[in-house]
């Protein structure tokens, strides 16, 4: 944004600059998360097999048991990729809750009506056998 377009034109239009700016930088930040996991990954995979034999081997060699401890694999998706699936389902989690919780407050009314009704029904009987 130029100076001009800041102090003479419209003020929302420095407020459309600074979403658009807002908006980017996050768009960036996901590209080098992605790039990041990306590149972890391939050098993960690449040292992978490497180390688990070496730690086979060493563990092997010192050890009378044989060690077939497995080793932390590495994440499937970037980190904030997995943080926003945890998000939601946690949402999604939160929500099922709220439907049970709904759910079960039905359940405990149609049985208090039950009651009530069962209760009506009874009394109608006793008065009638009064008379």
């Amino acid at each position: 944004m130029s100076a001009d377009e800041f102090w003479r034109d419209d003020p929302q239009l420095f407020v459309s600059y600074r979403t658009f700016y807002i908006n980017k930088k996050q768009q960036e930040m996901e590209e080098m998360d992605y790039k990041c996991w990306l590149e972890g990954s391939y050098i993960h995979k690449g040292n992978g097999s490497l180390v688990s034999s070496l730690m086979q081997l060493l563990s092997n060699m010192f050890s009378n048991n044989k060690n077939t401890k497995e080793i932390p694999n590495y994440p499937d998706k970037p980190y904030l990729q997995i943080e926003k699936e945890k998000k939601i389902q946690q949402d999604i989690d939160k929500k099922q809750q709220e439907k049970e919780k709904k759910y079960e407050q039905f359940q405990k009314s149609l049985v208090y009506q039950g009651t009530l009704k069962q209760r009506y029904l009874e009394s109608i009987k006793n008065k009638s056998k009064l008379q």
